[in-house]
C-alpha cells in the first residue's frame, strides 16, 4: 500500500526519469510575477496546456519583457509538484517564438524610451560649428579611434582631443561606456562622440542598454552617436543630439575644412576693408560739395576738423579690426602647437608597445610560458603565446 506522498513521488521520478528536458511551443497565459522573483505561468495551446514555473535565477538572464499572449518556445524539465500532485513543466530557458530575442529587447525597449520622450526632437541639443574641444568616447585600441584621429589630422587640426578610453564589446561593456560617459560631460568640452566600428548585432548590442540611453539623454554635453556602419542601428543613435553614419563620418561632419576656413576670414576681412574705404569716399565726397558751396574759413576750418576727426575714427577701426584678426590668428597658432605637440608624441610612442592579457595591461616579467596574449601599438593588434 502507497500513501500518496509515496505515490507522487514515484510518479515525480518516473517523469524525471522519462523525459527529461524537453523544447515546448506555446502561448504564455494567467502569468504571474511573485514577489520572490519566480514566475508562474500557463502555456498553452489550441487543444490543451500545462502549468509552468520559471525560477528568478532563469528568469533574470531574459533581456526582454514576457506578458501574457506571448507566442513562446521553452526548454524545460517535465516534473510533478509533489504536496499539490500537479503535474508541471520548469522552464529553464524561454524564446520567443517567430521573432529573435535580440530584435524583441530591441524593439520594446525603443517603443519604451520613444514613448518616455527620450528621443523628442525638442530635447535634442545643437551640435556646435567650431568646436574646440572634442571628447572620443570609444576603445584606446580601436581602428575607429584611428579613422578618427585620421580624418582629424586631414581636415582640421586645432580642435583639442579628449579620449576617454572604454569597452565597446561584452557585458561588462555598458558601465564602462557610462563611467566614460559621466567623465568626458564632466570635462568641460564642447561635444562628445560616442563611436564603435563596425560587427554583428551582438558585438553592438552594448549600445542598445537602457542605462546607457538614459545616462546620453541626462548629459549637458551633445552627443553624436557613431555606432557600426551606415545599416546599423542602436538605441545610442536615437537618443542621442545626432546620429553619424560611421565613426569618421562623425568627424567629417563635425570639422569644419581648414583650407576653407582661413579663406573665410580672408574674405571677411576684405568685405570690411571695402567697406570702410565705401564709407570714407562718400564722406570725402560730401565735403568736396561743401567745399564747393562754401568759401569761408570759418567753414573751412569746420570741415578741416571734421575730416581730421574721420580719419582718426577710421584709422581706430581699421586698429580694432587688425586687433581681432591678430588675436583670432594667435589663438589658432596656439591650438596648432598644442596640436604638433601630441602629434610628435603619437611619432615618439609610434613603435613602443603594451600588453594586455584578458584584457588588462600586464608587465612582461609576469608572463607564464603558454600565456595568451594581446601586443598593442598605436595601429596594430596581434595576437602571441609565450613559448619559453
Amino acid at each position: 500500500m502507497l500513501s500518496v506522498t509515496e505515490l507522487n513521488e514515484k510518479a515525480k521520478t518516473l517523469l524525471d526519469t522519462t523525459f527529461g528536458y524537453v523544447e515546448i511551443a506555446g502561448e504564455i497565459s494567467r502569468l504571474t510575477k511573485h514577489g520572490s522573483g519566480h514566475w508562474y505561468f500557463t502555456l498553452k495551446d489550441d487543444s490543451s496546456s500545462v502549468a509552468a514555473v520559471m525560477y528568478k535565477m532563469n528568469n533574470l538572464k531574459l533581456g526582454f519583457n514576457v506578458t501574457d499572449g506571448m507566442k513562446v518556445i521553452v526548454y524545460a524539465k517535465v516534473s510533478l509538484y509533489v504536496p499539490s500532485g500537479s503535474y508541471q513543466v520548469i522552464v529553464n530557458s524561454l524564446r520567443p517564438d517567430g521573432i529573435g530575442e535580440l530584435e524583441l529587447a530591441f524593439n520594446q525597449l525603443k517603443q519604451k524610451l520613444a514613448l518616455e520622450g527620450l528621443f523628442d526632437p525638442a530635447y535634442k541639443k545643437p551640435i556646435p560649428h567650431l568646436p574646440k574641444k572634442i571628447a572620443l568616447v570609444t576603445s584606446a585600441t580601436s581602428a575607429a579611434l584611428q579613422d578618427m584621429l585620421r580624418v582629424l589630422s586631414q581636415k582640421w587640426k586645432l580642435s583639442e582631443i579628449f579620449i576617454f578610453d572604454s569597452l565597446t564589446q561584452g557585458e561588462n561593456a555598458p558601465q564602462s561606456l557610462i563611467k566614460s560617459l559621466k567623465k568626458a560631460d564632466s570635462y568641460g568640452v564642447d561635444v562628445i562622440v560616442l563611436a564603435r566600428g563596425g560587427g554583428s548585432k551582438e558585438d553592438l548590442w552594448c549600445f542598445n542598454d537602457e542605462g546607457l540611453a538614459r545616462e546620453i539623454f541626462n548629459t549637458k554635453t551633445p552627443v553624436i552617436s557613431a555606432i557600426g556602419h551606415e545599416i546599423d542601428y542602436v538605441i545610442s543613435d536615437f537618443v542621442a543630439d545626432k546620429r553619424a553614419l560611421t565613426p569618421s563620418a562623425a568627424m567629417f561632419d563635425l570639422l569644419p575644412d581648414e583650407d576653407a576656413y582661413f579663406q573665410y576670414i580672408d574674405t571677411i576681412s576684405n568685405d570690411i576693408s571695402k567697406a570702410i574705404d565705401v564709407k570714407f569716399k562718400n564722406l570725402q565726397s560730401k565735403i568736396e560739395l561743401l567745399n564747393v558751396k562754401l568759401s569761408t574759413d570759418t567753414i573751412l576750418a569746420k570741415i578741416d576738423t571734421k575730416i581730421s576727426k574721420i580719419n582718426n575714427l577710421k584709422m581706430s577701426l581699421e586698429n580694432i579690426i587688425l586687433n581681432k584678426i591678430s588675436l583670432l590668428t594667435s589663438d589658432i597658432r596656439a591650438l596648432k602647437i598644442g596640436f604638433d605637440t601630441r602629434e610628435d608624441f603619437f611619432k615618439k610612442t609610434e613603435n613602443l608597445v603594451e600588453i594586455r592579457m584578458f584584457g588588462k595591461n600586464i608587465n612582461l616579467q609576469d608572463l607564464n610560458v603558454n600565456d595568451e596574449i594581446q601586443i598593442i601599438s598605436q595601429n596594430v593588434s596581434r595576437q602571441a603565446k609565450i613559448t619559453r
